[in-house]
This record gives C-alpha cells, sequence and structure tokens, in this order.
C-alpha cells in the first residue's frame, strides 16, 4: 500500500526519511508505518506476528509524523522544523485514513 506525503507551505525534502504511522481506532497495538522518500512517498508496512507485513489491515487509523531528524552519527540533519508540532501527535494531528481507499495522501503544513 503505497501513499503520499504533501508539505503545502514547506519542503517535503525535509521529511525524507521521517515515518508515517498509523494507529488503528479500536487496537492501539495495530501501528502500521512507512518511510517517506524522497519526493514524499511511502509504502505502509505492519508488524504482525513478529515479522513486517506489507500493506495495513482494514479499518480506520489516526496518522502522525515521526521526524527523522538524525544523521548516522546522531548530528540533526534540519534546522527548524519541517511540519507544525501538532502532526507529531495522534490526537493533534487532525490526520485520518481509512483502508482500502483509493487515495493515501498526508497533507502537512507548516503553520
Amino acid at each position: 500500500m503505497k501513499g503520499r506525503v504533501e508539505v503545502k507551505d514547506g519542503d517535503i525534502a525535509l521529511l525524507t526519511g521521517s515515518s508515517v504511522e498509523l494507529v488503528h481506532e479500536s487496537d492501539e497495538l495495530l501501528r502500521p508505518n512507512g518511510k517517506v522518500e524522497p519526493g514524499g512517498s511511502f509504502t505502509l508496512q505492519t508488524l504482525y506476528q513478529g515479522k513486517l507485513v506489507p500493506g495495513a489491515p482494514e479499518g480506520k487509523y489516526k496518522v502522525r509524523i515521526i521526524l527523522g531528524d538524525e544523521s548516522d552519527e546522531g548530528v540533526p540533519k534540519r534546522k527548524g522544523d519541517p511540519i507544525h508540532k501538532r502532526f507529531l501527535d495522534f490526537e493533534t494531528s487532525g490526520l485520518a485514513l481509512t483502508v482500502p481507499s483509493g487515495d493515501y495522501t498526508v497533507a502537512l503544513s507548516k503553520k
């Protein structure tokens, strides 16, 4: 299952290496995620019985972004915030996805 992250008033390149994380509305242990690639695309995978499997189970999900803000040496790669901090928390992001669906676009902004 592939999706796309868009930043309305910012630079999507600053989110490369970050993750899109979902949490199922009725099972908090069900948390599909995908790494943001250059250009904003991501592919969801789910940890199931100790193995990563492609895609995400059907249902409604809240969405947040986990910033990948450190290099391999632990040094921050960027200055400033590439997106508003509300997108870093399931409860404040206002982001949601339903699986299955035809559109897996995660729209973000800096404000």
